[in-house]
C-alpha cells in the first residue's frame, strides 16, 4: 500500500507531511475529495474486521496510524506463526519453483514482524551490514535446503560441500538445474519402441487346433492374412517385408 500510494503521490496524506487545512481555506475542499479517496483505498483492501473498526475515522491518517499501531509492531504470535510457517513449508513433490515462491513470500513478510538487526549507515553498505545481509542468507539457504524432497540429496550434499557456500540464488540455480535435467533423462528413457517389434507383440496367436472348429480355424487364417505378402500368420501393419525387420 505504501508502494501504491507512493506511484499516486498520495504519499504525503498519511505521513502527515500534508496537513489538513483550515475549512476556510480554498484548499479544504480539494484536500477533502484526496484524502476520502484515499480513506476508499485503504478499507477496500481491508478485511471486514478491520474495516468495521476504522470506519468512522475522519482522515486517513487517523486510518493508517490505528493500523500502524495495532500490526505494524513486532508480535511475539504472528513472528512464532512465520517461524514455524516457514520450518514446516516442504517441496512435497511440487516444482522447485513453486516451494520456492513460497519460501520466499514468507522470507519478504518477515522484516514486517521481526526486529532485524541494522547497521549504523542504515543502508548495510558496510562491512558490518554486509556480515549481517550474509548471515540472513544463509540462515535462507540453510532453510531451503532442509525442504528439499529426498531425490535432491546429492545435488544437496554438493551445495553444503561447496567452500565457500554458494549464495542462495545460486543455489536456487543450482537445484533447478538438476531437476531439469533428470527431466530430460526421463524423458529420452521412455521413447517408443520400434513401430514392426510393437506389432509383433501385440499380433494375436492362434490357439491350438482342437480348440476350435474348422469353420473358426478358416475365419482366423481370413483374418490373419497379410494384404501385403499374401501370407495368413499376420496382418499387414505387422508385415516385416513392409515395416522392416526390428533389430
Amino acid at each position: 500500500m505504501t508502494n501504491f500510494l507512493f506511484a499516486k503521490n498520495k504519499i504525503d496524506f498519511i505521513d502527515g507531511t500534508l496537513k489538513k487545512p483550515e475549512i476556510l481555506s480554498s484548499k479544504y475542499k480539494p484536500w477533502m475529495r484526496c484524502d476520502a479517496m484515499i480513506k476508499g483505498w485503504l478499507t477496500t483492501t481491508m478485511e471486514k474486521g478491520i474495516r468495521d473498526s476504522v470506519k468512522y475515522a475522519n482522515t486517513s491518517l487517523e486510518i493508517w496510524s490505528d493500523l500502524k499501531e495495532r500490526f505494524g509492531k513486532e508480535s511475539a504470535p504472528r513472528a512464532y506463526e512465520l517461524k514455524q510457517k516457514i520450518a514446516a513449508t516442504r517441496q512435497e513433490g511440487s516444482n522447485v519453483s513453486t516451494y520456492y515462491t513460497r519460501l520466499r513470500s514468507l522470507w519478504d513478510e518477515s522484516p514486517s514482524i521481526f526486529a532485524f538487526p541494522c547497521c549504523s549507515c542504515n543502508k548495510c553498505t558496510c562491512e558490518l551490514g554486509k556480515k549481517i545481509t550474509a548471515h540472513l542468507e544463509k540462515q535462507q539457504l540453510y532453510e531451503f535446503l532442509m525442504g528439499l524432497d529426498n531425490d535432491f540429496n546429492v545435488i544437496r550434499t554438493k551445495i553444503l560441500a561447496t567452500k565457500p557456500v554458494p549464495t542462495l540464488g545460486t543455489a536456487y540455480h543450482m537445484v533447478a538445474e538438476d531437476q531439469r535435467q533428470r527431466a530430460i533423462s526421463l524423458e529420452n528413457q521412455a521413447t517408443p519402441e520400434p513401430a514392426a517389434f510393437k506389432a509383433f507383440q501385440k499380433r494375436d496367436f492362434r490357439p491350438v487346433k482342437g480348440k476350435h472348429t474348422a469353420k473358426q480355424e478358416k475365419e482366423n487364417m481370413q483374418d490373419d492374412e497379410c494384404t501385403f505378402c499374401g501370407r495368413n500368420v499376420h496382418k499387414r501393419e505387422g508385415c516385416f517385408k513392409l515395416v522392416s525387420y526390428p533389430d
